[in-house]
């Protein structure tokens, strides 16, 4: 199959996304979130805000197909890499071992320059770093995957947690400077962002979506609209 030139995203009305519950005989679907019109995303970055336990991260594995929908199928078109919140990593390995692991020719020599940007330590073990330079690490990763895979599309669960001010300011520069990658990213701290395509929300168990921000406002004061 021929690869897209574009990454994109596509939710039809009527999708349901959550889990099935019960005796394995008797199973029941427990619905966390549903779209009741279609929304759909292309390249850029599109944020998804909801409170704890509204069904972000089921709604982000069902993206990434590692968990089935109840009804429908997202249309994702394009490479898809996701990145958990609770990933985790040999604490006796360095960085630069698993970019060497992970990446090859191009996309190693990209990391290392992200890793210079970020100021990351890609020598020291991983069990020596800090949970924010260890996020450093999942990131990088992801970023020099999606950039040197075509169309990409890459799904980040909470990934500016643990980072420092000064550092979130550096990620989201990047993205802002690579806007060829449909990056669709849970987040909580809409405060450090200034720049976003749309805004994804879930609120009382509906997928909310908006492509401009609120007249005069920003998009925590958006989202909080939303909600």
């Amino acid at each position: 199959m021929e690869s897209p030139s574009h990454p994109s995203l596509h939710i039809a009305a009527g999708t349901r996304f959550g889990h099935r519950v019960g005796c394995a005989w008797q199973r029941t679907a427990r619905v966390l979130v549903e779209a009741t019109a279609d929304v759909s995303a292309g390249p850029g970055l599109h944020l998804l805000v909801a409170p704890n336990g509204a069904g972000k991260t089921t709604l982000m594995r069902t993206l990434a197909r590692l968990h089935p929908a109840l009804h429908g199928q997202p249309a994702v078109k394009g490479r898809v890499h996701y990145v958990s919140d609770d990933l985790r990593m040999d604490a006796e390995l360095a960085p630069h071992t698993l970019f060497r692991a992970w990446l090859r020719a191009e996309a190693l020599a990209f990391a290392g320059q992200l890793a210079d940007r970020l100021k990351l330590d890609v020598r020291q073990s991983i069990g020596k770093h800090s949970r924010g330079n260890r996020q450093k690490v999942l990131l990088i990763i992801a970023e020099a995957l999606a950039a040197h895979s075509g169309a990409s599309v890459l799904l980040l669960d909470e990934p500016l947690t643990g980072l420092d001010a000064s550092t979130r300011e550096v990620v989201t520069g990047f993205w802002a400077e690579t806007p060829s990658i449909l990056r669709f990213v849970v987040l909580h701290e809409l405060e450090s962002l200034r720049a976003a395509d749309s805004l994804f929300t879930i609120a009382q168990g509906t997928l909310r979506h908006v492509c401009e921000r609120a007249a005069g406002k920003s998009w925590a004061e958006t989202y909080h609209d939303l909600s």
